[in-house]
């Protein structure tokens, strides 16, 4: 193999190593923690609509 193969070929693995370990350290937990929050908001907007209904 030559010095530009084997460039490549490490090139390839850390690309693929680093987009899946940031993928399931950052973007993953990230992406829960903004569903948990829209969750939230959308349960305190309902909440809130469904009392001043009811009053």
């Amino acid at each position: 193999m030559n010095k530009y193969k084997l460039f490549l070929l490490a090139m390839m693995v850390y690309y693929i190593i680093v987009v899946v370990v940031i993928s399931k350290l950052f973007v993953i937990p990230f992406m829960k923690f903004m569903a948990l929050l829209f969750f939230i908001g959308a349960g305190f907007i309902y909440s809130r609509r469904m009392t001043k209904k009811l009053q």
